[in-house]
């Protein structure tokens, strides 16, 4: 389970250090865009997926595994929808740091990287649903 976890959040540490190699600006541009997916995108996913921690392990402790399906796909199909949502909140991003007097070359590279971020929100709330 740890190095499961470990190598889980490895992905973002090691995309940073690659960026780094790019330069300053792509390294501004990619930490804002992380830190505020993060905050926006990547905690509301966890915070939904906590819920079915719950129910999953209700349904297991009742041996109900019919039950335990059920609420997999429905959470599956419920976090999938929710990370749909968030696309659109990728295309906003530029603007809104340029709104709140950002840089403007930053905040345009903290948009382009944001949309590559938030397209990794499919395949988190899958994993997180089935973990």
């Amino acid at each position: 389970m740890v190095l499961a976890t470990v190598s889980q959040h490895l992905v973002r540490v090691l995309s940073m250090m690659m960026i780094g190699h790019l330069g300053e600006l792509s390294l501004s541009g990619a930490s804002v865009a992380t830190s505020l997916t993060n905050v926006t995108g990547f905690s509301v996913i966890l915070g939904m997926y906590s819920g079915l921690e719950t129910l999953c392990g209700l349904a297991y402790g009742a041996e109900q595994f019919k039950k335990l399906g059920i609420y997999t796909t429905g959470a599956i199909i419920s976090l999938l929808w929710s990370a749909y949502q968030y696309l659109y909140y990728g295309h906003l991003l530029t603007k809104v740091l340029i709104f709140m007097h950002q840089d403007p070359l930053i905040s345009t590279e903290a948009g382009k990287y944001s949309i590559w971020l938030l397209v990794s929100l499919f395949p988190f709330a899958i994993m997180q649903a089935l973990v």
